[in-house]
């Protein structure tokens, strides 16, 4: 009995994206309140704030966070329980710093999460088996509670087929993502 206990508790820690299997990793690396953590299989930077408060990051496909002084240009978006994005077309130019104003005129919490499709799929299955899952500043996801405005600010660096999209389970399938057009 207690070699299925511990086996059952081992695949839900696996499942959740507690425990790191990565080949070649160091595990976990604690910074003040917030833990450093890469998972090459989905390759997506993430921030997220769970009950416990702490934070995950992973390297991602779409870019990395970017620095307020490097920002190009402001693009204003809007979440709503429409399920989708109202925004002016992203058209980014490779290498280009965004700063992305979210408002959230819904009546439910959204996020905002920038990232290929994969990892959108990834982030997707990770926030079924977290629901209340928070994701903070300095990543590439943000969740923006009902009449909030957040702010994420991302560097699009050699990527490609990039979505900005709302991960929250159902909003993804329900159509709250859009197309990023990268342009050379």
């Amino acid at each position: 009995m207690n070699k299925l206990l511990t086996l059952t508790a081992g695949i839900a820690l696996l499942s959740s994206g507690v425990v790191n299997a990565g080949a070649g990793e160091t595990g976990h690396q604690h910074v003040g309140h917030h833990e450093s953590q890469t998972m090459p299989q989905s390759g997506m930077m993430r921030q997220h704030k769970g009950m416990e408060g702490h934070a995950h990051s992973m390297g991602s496909l779409a870019g990395a966070p970017g620095k307020e002084e490097n920002v190009s240009r402001v693009i204003q978006v809007t979440a709503d329980d429409l399920m989708r994005f109202t925004h002016e077309p992203f058209n980014i130019k490779d290498g280009e710093t965004i700063k992305f104003v979210v408002i959230n005129k819904g009546a439910v919490p959204h996020e905002f999460a920038i990232g290929t499709k994969d990892e959108h799929m990834d982030h997707g299955k990770m926030m079924i088996n977290n629901p209340t899952m928070h994701h903070g500043p300095g990543g590439n996801a943000i969740t923006v509670k009902p009449g909030e405005t957040q702010e994420l600010i991302w560097k699009f660096e050699n990527a490609w087929q990039i979505e900005a999209a709302c991960n929250i389970p159902g909003h993804y399938q329900a159509g709250m993502h859009s197309s990023v057009k990268i342009e050379e």
